[in-house]
């Protein structure tokens, strides 16, 4: 392969394929930048014409900033004529029609919210919509973030399947083997996505023969056991046994009595070997004669069996493994299929199947034809699924691919990235280029570095196909160097930690103590550097190092804990970057304490266990003293109630808002040594609750069940849920190296790089050479070349965490090695130490060498290292941990005071929604900022309606229903969920009776609950159209609460009045009058809402809305008239007014030819007590269809002008 030529940012052709292997430091999210600018200005392509695919939504959002300032700055450096910075000032020179140029730049300023820069996971799902018919797309599947559950629930049947209901020893085979349901689970997790992976070995099915014969066996030993038992007790007592071996007989003889009286067969005890005649013959000593006895033979019988049919066993799990991933793999599709249902890799899955399809080659044209030109960053994170469908689309035609990244910093395999799939891409692109010029770190620093990573056969990665080029620094003017008193120094610090200490703190043999010295050194050079009264003062430019200048690196959060306790121990502050989740944390299990008494506040015990957290404050002594008051108990008892029944009346968040302030949380948990670490947690934990208890409609104990399930475990863990940062400017950064990627500090310590790699036993993955890298999983532990070949691209991973540890800096970094208990397999022994000529996997060579080594050679071959870049590399002796604890610095003494705020907020709306508008007529207005957000809730009646007088008999049927919004959440979920063309199957009946029994309700409603949905799929929706009613909607033609949002133009009440007065959308003449109720608070921003369901039949698209509205108690409640006054009281004409208007912008953004007119059908209120029994839809339906005037009056009026024509709302 040649070598690839640097990247030439102002002069590289902008065509065909191209692949940037871009160092750490070089400026790759700059590159990103100048492509996309010179993409707008030379091939003058719009911003909607340019997808950007990045990897995480994080970096999707500061890509999209970054560019976007980029574009601003653009437009300066072509108004002025120039710019400081080198590329734009380039890009200026170079244009000659300068005002086409700016017009295109302002334009894209302008539509820039519409630029394509998604995750993967969002191309594929927008790629899906918007050619939901090319790819067989359902239009309504519930996206969920995880499906491990479906995956247990396959794992549990198959288990079933295929281990109970036969043998027994079958499954108590597997049980033995550590191979239960969970074990099964752990085996397939993570190796289902990619549907090419090859499984080895090829296990056939097998035929259990060995079993009958070892049942006969055990069956012989026991038969014999009972007559045999003296016999053999003296046998076991013969003075010619070795005693080393038979030194207690009667434990032998009980192990022997439980085994031969127990049911199971295999395996038996640890000493049953003894009993053989091969053991005894053995366990005799030097000229006695073996003691004989036939049971001994009988037990020699017995284990040779019990090895033929463990092997026979063996190799039918280990079928039984290979047919899990068959099965779960078809099984997982087709549930998903059946439920309605996606995950995030369902959406690469289903475009890479639809780009393969029939109709692929149309599909990939269209794509091409949407996005002219694609840069994807962080390449070296891709998978074969992803570069399939980038391939598929990018790869042909004369469409413009740019693949961004460095292979050298991929280090997220446990992810299912693939280094692999980097490099076949390396030899399908047109053209390779490279980023040299390091812009990060002091020169110095670049020096060292390089020195590290040079390797004597040319492959430091172990790869020749992953080329080591020496990083060059960038010309940064006027760069900040650390310096120490006043003078600079070699910016790698290279520590080494000798035998002799190594054995001097019993640290030698025992990697826990190393790590343990370690980290007290690194703690006390912290203080040093931190404090100038203990050692030279070190500043950066002219400002002094402070905490927040240092990171220390990890592998694992319980190495960051370690770390961090040292530093504490000294009085310097350290904040946590690490992959730790918000459900393992004290504060959770405290939550969860808390929420359960106050969802039970007459459980006495409970409150008990509440006042006990942290979170409350009340220890042992004050516990006791407080039972012994009764009016203070009381007291703290009313206080329970109380904020019970807030929770009840206004849900979670204001309740626990006013917990918070009442009980003194913030103060009391501030007081902690890691008071921010835990309030952060709760905040965030709060946020959690609030959510599920809005999106998924929890209760109190359904939202306490829920956090509960949460914590279990065995519950996946999701990144949403990832621990937050607490503050952390003036706090060391212990972060992972993982999450250290893509970040820079000015010091960097790497305490923990001599652990050595190990593969794990059992199953493992590699990349086959011979096979085009095509991943290979083993199913054995068996060693060979697969082996080998996984333990290297261990190896190869750890380098490369190595690297991106390294790179990290930008003044000074860290580095410890020494002999550490098996540092001789770690990437550092293979860096620091290499061993020419190597072959193989590279592991056994480098540990060979490096355990050869003695502290002396080690340490010369250092200062060979350290002499190649004279003052660069400094090696020394590990400072010793003697660090007193940190004095308060001068700094933390100075004097706080307030900023002055002057400014004037803007007091607007940022998101609405029609609750929220006519939420004012229902607040108390003692409350109102307790009141959770309206805009954040799906839109549900309650009691909206007229004002209806008791009935003079109880009613019955649907009427007997409770009112508000309980009954309205059940029918609404069971209406958003339930099979319109099956309502009258088991499956309907199994979700009745379930629905049910999640909202309390009496089983006796079921049939009146069944008969009211069947009516409402049924009765007929418009007497003029024959034959529309619901229950011919199939799954794949409709939409259940379909999500919006649209941009909106600032809107107060009396502007909503004088605009629905001018439009006349009004259905009667007292309807603008009664929106002059209305008192809600001015919005700009967006309008955000939920339309119960969105259906298509005969080429139209309709609305409905449900409601359980209570009119009256009979049929003639919900006549015309009663239904029109009950919906301007509720302003309902207002709500279906803004559905239409965002589906009517949906639909002209999806619908290819679509015409008002032609495709939209109209909308229905479904008031679901007054549907008519006999199906003629005369009642409880109430229609309207807006003329198309209306609503391009409204989308004038509220819309913003840039977003009239396409729109920018994204609906879910």
């Amino acid at each position: 392969m040649d070598a690839p030529e640097i990247f030439n940012l102002l002069e590289s052709p902008l065509t065909e394929t191209n692949l940037i292997e871009a160092s750490a430091g070089t400026g790759k999210t700059y590159a990103v930048e100048g492509i996309f600018l010179r993409l707008l200005l030379e091939r003058g392509l719009s911003v909607k014409e340019i997808l950007v695919v990045t990897y995480t939504v994080a970096a999707t959002e500061e890509l999209r900033d970054r560019i976007r300032g980029r574009v601003r700055a653009a437009v300066a450096a072509f108004t002025s004529g120039g710019h400081d910075d080198p590329f734009l000032d380039g890009l200026v020179r170079r244009t000659t029609a300068r005002e086409e140029a700016l017009r295109r730049l302002r334009a894209a300023l302008r539509d820039f919210d519409e630029a394509p820069i998604h995750t993967i996971h969002g191309f594929c799902q927008r790629a899906l919509r918007e050619h939901a018919f090319e790819t067989r797309g359902t239009f309504d599947a519930e996206m969920i973030p995880d499906d491990r559950a479906l995956k247990e629930e396959i794992v549990r049947d198959f288990w079933r399947r295929h281990l109970y209901g036969g043998a027994p020893e079958v499954p108590g085979h597997a049980l033995a083997r550590k191979f239960g349901p969970e074990g099964f689970l752990e085996l397939i997790e993570g190796r289902l996505f990619d549907p090419g992976m090859r499984i080895l070995p090829e296990a056939p099915p097998v035929v259990l023969d060995a079993l009958p014969p070892f049942r006969e066996a055990v069956e012989a030993v026991r038969r014999a056991w009972p007559a045999a038992r003296d016999a053999v007790a003296a046998c076991l007592r013969d003075p010619g046994l070795k005693r080393n071996i038979y030194r207690n007989p009667d434990a032998l003889l009980a192990e022997m009595d439980a085994y031969t009286a127990a049911r199971r067969t295999w395996p038996p005890f640890d000493g049953f070997d003894r009993f053989t005649a091969t053991a005894i013959e053995q366990g005799t000593r030097k000229g006695c004669t073996p003691p004989e006895h036939p049971f001994f033979a009988a037990c020699e019988t017995l284990r040779e069996r019990a090895a033929a049919w463990t092997e026979q066993a063996d190799r039918h799990l280990l079928f039984l493994k290979a047919e899990l991933f068959r099965t779960v793999r078809a099984e997982l599709r087709q549930r998903k299929r059946r439920r309605n249902i996606q995950c995030f890799d369902d959406l690469l899955l289903d475009l890479r199947e639809a780009l393969a399809g029939p109709g692929g080659s149309a599909l990939a044209e269209k794509l091409r034809a949407r996005y002219r030109a694609a840069v994807i960053d962080e390449f070296q994170d891709t998978d074969p699924i992803q570069y399939a469908i980038f391939e598929t689309v990018f790869g042909h035609g004369d469409a413009t691919l740019f693949l961004i990244g460095d292979p050298k910093q991929s280090i997220y395999s446990f992810r299912g990235a693939d280094l692999f799939t980097y490099l076949r891409a390396s030899h399908d692109v047109r053209r390779r280029h490279t980023l040299r010029h390091n812009w990060r770190s002091e020169p110095a620093l670049i020096e060292a570095v390089n020195a590290v990573f040079r390797h004597p056969d040319g492959a430091p990665f172990l790869y020749d196909a992953i080329p080591f080029a020496e990083a060059i620094a960038g010309d940064v003017p006027e760069r900040a160097v650390l310096t120490v008193d006043g003078r600079p120094s070699p910016p790698f610090r290279l520590w080494f930690l000798d035998g002799v200490r190594l054995e001097a703190a019993g640290a030698a043999k025992n990697q826990d103590r190393a790590a343990d010295l370690i980290i007290r050194s690194v703690a006390a050079e912290i203080s040093r550097l931190l404090d100038p009264r203990k050692g030279p003062r070190t500043t950066i430019g002219d400002a002094p190092l402070v905490a927040g200048d240092i990171a220390v690196l990890v592998r694992t959060n319980r190495e960051a804990r370690r770390v961090r306790e040292a530093l504490r121990t000294l009085g310097i502050p350290a904040v946590l970057h690490s992959t730790g989740n918000l459900f393992d944390t004290r504060e959770a299990i405290e939550i969860e304490r808390v929420l359960g008494a106050l969802a039970a506040p007459r459980d006495e015990g409970r409150i008990r266990i509440a006042l006990a957290t942290d979170l409350m404050g009340l220890n042992g002594e004050a516990l006791h003293a407080l039972s012994g008051d009764e009016t203070a108990w009381e007291d703290r008892l009313a206080r329970f109630r109380a904020y019970h029944a807030l929770w009840d009346e206004r849900g979670f968040i204001p309740m626990f808002r006013r917990f918070l302030a009442a009980e003194n949380v913030r103060e009391r948990l501030l007081a902690f040594p890691d008071g921010e670490r835990r309030l952060t947690n709760v905040l965030h934990l709060a946020e959690v609750l609030h959510a599920e208890a809005v999106s998924g409609r929890q209760g109190m104990a359904g939202l306490v069940q829920w956090l509960a399930r949460q914590r279990d475990p065995v519950t996946p863990r999701l990144e949403e849920h990832e621990l937050r940062l607490e503050s952390d400017a003036r706090a060391v950064n212990i972060v992972t190296i993982h999450k250290s990627k893509g970040l820079e500090y000015p010091v960097v310590f790497c305490p923990f790089h001599w652990r050595g790699t190990k593969l794990r036993q059992g199953e493992f993955l590699f990349h086959d050479p011979a096979d085009d890298w095509r991943p290979t999983l083993v199913l054995t532990s068996d060693a060979g070349t697969g082996r080998d070949l996984a333990l290297r691209e261990t190896l190869a991973e750890d380098i490369r965490l190595l690297y991106v540890a390294l790179t990290r800096a930008r003044h000074r970094c860290y580095l410890v090695w020494g002999p550490f208990k098996d540092a001789g397999a770690s990437a550092l022994a293979y860096i620091l130490h290499p061993t020419a000529g190597e072959t193989g996997d590279g592991t056994a060579a480098t540990e060979a060498g490096a355990t050869g080594l003695d502290g002396n050679a080690l340490r010369r071959e250092l200062e060979a290292l350290a002499a190649s870049v004279p003052g660069a590399i400094a090696l020394e002796e590990m400072p010793p941990p003697d660090a007193a604890p940190r004095a308060a610095s001068p700094e933390a003494e100075t004097a706080l005071t307030c900023r002055t705020f002057t400014g004037l907020p803007d007091r607007d709306r940022p998101i609405a929604s029609f609750s929220s508008l006519v939420a004012d007529r229902a607040l108390r207005p003692e409350s109102p900022a307790e009141i959770g957000d309206p805009a954040d809730l799906p839109d549900r009646d309650g009691e909206a309606g007229t004002t209806t007088p008791l009935p003079a008999e109880k009613p019955s049927g649907v009427f007997a229903l409770p009112r508000g919004t309980k009954t309205g959440n059940l029918l609404h979920e069971i209406l958003e969920e339930i099979d319109f063309t099956a309502a009258s199957g088991p499956a309907a009946e199994r979700l009745f009776a379930d629905k049910l029994a999640a909202y309390g309700f009496d089983p006796a409603c079921r049939e009146t609950v069944a008969r009211t949905i069947r009516l409402a799929l049924d009765t007929p929706l418009d007497p003029d159209l024959d034959g529309l009613t619901l229950s011919t909607v199939g799954r794949t033609d409709r939409l259940s609460e379909l999500g919006f949002y649209v941009p909106l133009n600032r809107l107060t009440p009396d502007r909503l009045e004088r605009l629905l007065a001018e439009t006349g959308i009004a259905p009667t003449s007292g309807f603008p009058e009664g929106i002059g109720r209305l008192r809600f608070q001015p919005v700009r921003g967006f309008m955000r809402g939920y339309m119960d369901l969105v259906f298509r039949r005969a080429g139209r698209v309709y609305l409905v809305d449900w409601k359980t509205n209570f009119l009256g108690d009979t049929v003639a409640d919900y006549r015309p008239g009663a239904l029109a006054q009950a919906m301007r009281e509720a302003f309902y004409p207002l709500q279906y007014h803004l559905y239409v208007l965002a589906l009517h912008r949906y639909l002209k953004r999806r619908l290819p030819g679509y015409d008002y007119d032609t495709h939209f059908g109209g909308v229905f209120y479904l008031f679901l007590r007054g549907l008519d029994s006999g199906n003629s839809g005369a009642t409880g339906i109430y229609r309207d269809r807006p003329a198309r005037e209306t609503i391009a009056a409204l989308e004038r009026a509220l819309l913003p002008a840039a977003a009239g024509s396409d729109g920018r709302e994204e609906v879910p």
